[in-house]
């Protein structure tokens, strides 16, 4: 029985051995291959911020694609690949995540001196479409509506199921909020036993081309990258709800939400009132991730980043306007109910 004990022993020590050096191994190797895919953009502090740029020599106008939570620029593969020919994109991991130099420091007002910074190198000229995706959506808002001078050359704003501050605040303390704090910290110890080396690039299915999905599942074996996430969904909770947006805004919601759809749709038809020039797209069959990671729904969601933004609401779009504020209206109510 003794040597029994001993086999099993040793073999679970194994096991755990090689998933630890796995992970490793993949890690180091997905570093190797970033470096080699990607460009660097050293700041003036002289940390780094891992970029990919596409801007066409006879490009009209530029995408700058920020991330959500805990996501890589892979993300948006997709929906960069089918942007016109005369459109470039900017798309970056923010510091901490991939190889981007790891800050201490963060807040809105770090996130928008990099986002200025990017337009200036990359984008000093041509007409810039701001796109975010989750919490990115947040960011690209905020920078538009409160960093001083950002709204001039934007010509439109898209917050892809953007998260809502106001609605984040109130999950404080909730079982939601728990769960998230606790599935991070759990990611993290996941990744640093390698065991995340195992599992698909996605929560769903392995949905990209077969040289992102290795490029994303490597990206989420790191615990560098759970981390910063959890350190960015604490210090979200102190940012500031926005009230006004002075550029055109499109809001796109995903139909399916993993937990209330119908206070999901009501945050993000309260987003939609932010500016006078806005219009609110619902992507049929999408949840908040395969807005991206499903070829088709992101085939949707590059078509609005590149197509004509919306103008001043008609009488028409004023009603809708009016329903969406009722839409809101039920979200608050399930604030109520969270706080």
């Amino acid at each position: 029985m003794a040597a029994l004990e001993r086999q099993f022993t040793v073999g679970i020590a194994g096991l755990a051995g090689a998933s630890v050096v796995t992970g490793a191994v993949m890690r180091c190797t997905s570093r190797r291959e970033r470096a080699r895919r990607y460009q660097i953009h050293e700041r003036p502090d002289g940390s780094l911020i891992e970029v990919d740029i596409h801007i066409p020599h006879d490009a009209r106008r530029v995408a700058l694609l920020d991330n959500g939570l805990g996501m890589s620029h892979e993300y948006w593969d997709w929906v960069c690949g089918a942007l016109p020919a005369d459109m470039g994109y900017v798309r970056f991991n923010r510091p901490g995540y991939g190889l981007s130099t790891l800050s201490t420091r963060y807040g809105l007002e770090r996130h928008f001196a990099l986002l200025q910074e990017l337009r200036e190198a990359y984008v000093p000229s041509l007409p810039l479409v701001l796109a975010g995706h989750s919490l990115g959506g947040y960011l690209v808002a905020a920078y538009a509506s409160l960093h001083p001078g950002a709204v001039k050359g934007v010509s439109a704003v898209v917050m892809v199921d953007a998260t809502e501050v106001r609605m984040l605040r109130a999950s404080r303390r909730t079982d939601v909020d728990r769960w998230s704090r606790q599935s991070m910290v759990m990611e993290q110890v996941y990744a640093l036993a390698g065991l995340s080396a195992f599992r698909p690039a996605l929560n769903v299915n392995k949905t990209y081309r077969p040289d992102i999905n290795r490029s994303l599942t490597a990206f989420l074996a790191h615990p560098r990258a759970w981390a910063t996430s959890y350190r960015e969904y604490r210090d979200a909770m102190t940012y500031p709800e926005l009230t006004a947006l002075d550029a055109p805004l499109t809001v796109i919601t995903a139909e399916n939400n993993h937990g209330d759809n119908a206070a999901h749709h009501g945050v993000q038809a309260r987003l939609a009132t932010l500016s006078k020039r806005s219009r609110h797209l619902f992507v049929d069959g999408s949840d908040h991730e395969s807005l991206l990671s499903v070829q088709p729904h992101a085939e949707q969601v590059a078509e609005v980043i590149a197509g004509e933004p919306p103008g001043e609401r008609s009488a028409p779009q004023q009603r809708r306007s009016a329903r969406d504020r009722a839409a809101a209206g039920r979200a608050v109510e399930r604030e109520e109910e969270l706080t």
